[in-house]
């Protein structure tokens, strides 16, 4: 079980323009279940890419922060339009599990209409099926890799406190829209 005080790593994007922008800017927050955040981790990463997974798998490597991390969370499975994190290649990469959580139940039929206006979209429908089963809880939405639903389930709720988005991602999304835009946007 995952301690009181353990950290996760919670990642958001934030960008102006997806049609004239060719990158985005990646920010994780390193926070405590104890909720204190300990860090911030930055990256550019390319609109509609393939470079999202191999960014946090390369920053969370290299963060001083590695040995009390024990889980990444991320918002959603796209980030800088539809650069999609292989949420399973990540967890196995990072040797830890990885929660992908979503304000609301994506429509896949949408999604991957939307993709096939995109080069390699077979690949990116590809991601989006192996990223797996989405569950409920807490007034959100999640999938996860390398953990039990159950598990992840307890980690969402130690980690929701001033919304029913988790923190992490909640403060991921203020700063990188804040550094995007000039200000932050609601999550």
């Amino acid at each position: 079980m995952i301690k009181k005080a353990a950290t996760v790593i919670g990642f958001d994007d934030g960008f102006k323009n997806l049609h004239k922008d060719k990158f985005a800017f990646l920010i994780g927050v390193v926070y405590r279940l104890d909720h204190k955040v300990e860090g911030i981790l930055s990256a550019k990463i390319k609109i509609d890419g393939f470079d999202s997974t191999q960014k946090i798998i390369k920053l969370v490597k290299n963060t001083k922060f590695l040995p009390q991390t024990k889980c990444i969370m991320l918002s959603g499975i796209n980030f800088a339009g539809f650069n999609i994190v292989d949420i399973q290649k990540l967890s196995s990469k990072l040797k830890m599990p990885v929660i992908a959580v979503f304000k609301k139940r994506p429509n896949l039929d949408k999604y991957i209409a939307a993709l096939q206006n995109l080069s390699s979209y077979k690949k990116r429908i590809l991601l989006i099926q192996k990223a797996g089963a989405i569950h409920s809880f807490n007034n959100v939405f999640f999938q996860c890799a390398g953990i039990a639903s159950k598990e992840a389930k307890t980690i969402i709720k130690r980690s929701q406190l001033n919304s029913s988005i988790p923190e992490p991602l909640r403060l991921a999304h203020l700063i990188a829209s804040g550094v995007a835009l000039g200000q932050s946007t609601p999550p």
